[in-house]
């Protein structure tokens, strides 16, 4: 897997976690989700933004709605860093870690990656 595919699956992510607070949002009682809504699905739409956008539109979804942060995928804290990684503990943010150093040195050797799979191995991460 290399960095593009990596993107683009991180990027599914996004989108559907996009999906799923939209749906949130159209539930009655959670109408003042519905701004936060219109915003990640904006970004969704124009991912080049994303890896600059993203970290702060998803640190105030989970500063603002805490009640709602298993929703949101643990992968794309990581991916998106910055902000997003204070909301991850010291221990997930190592194993992160060497989940993305494997799948570099397998790109670098030019062998198959797969993300879904070494990460369902991983001990300790939901």
């Amino acid at each position: 897997m290399n960095d593009r595919d990596f993107h683009e699956e991180q990027l599914g992510l996004f989108r559907a976690f996009s999906e799923r607070l939209e749906t949130i949002a159209a539930n009655p009682g959670n109408e003042n989700l519905s701004e936060l809504a219109n915003r990640v699905r904006s970004l969704a739409a124009h991912p080049e933004r994303l890896l600059d956008d993203g970290p702060p539109l998803v640190a105030r979804f989970l500063t603002t709605t805490p009640q709602l942060a298993g929703e949101f995928p643990r992968d794309l804290l990581w991916y998106l860093g910055a902000e997003c990684l204070h909301f991850m503990p010291d221990d997930e943010i190592a194993r992160f870690t060497a989940l993305d150093e494997a799948r570099r040195e397998a790109d670098a050797r030019g062998e198959r990656f797969n993300w879904r799979e070494a990460r369902a191995a991983q001990k300790g991460l939901n």
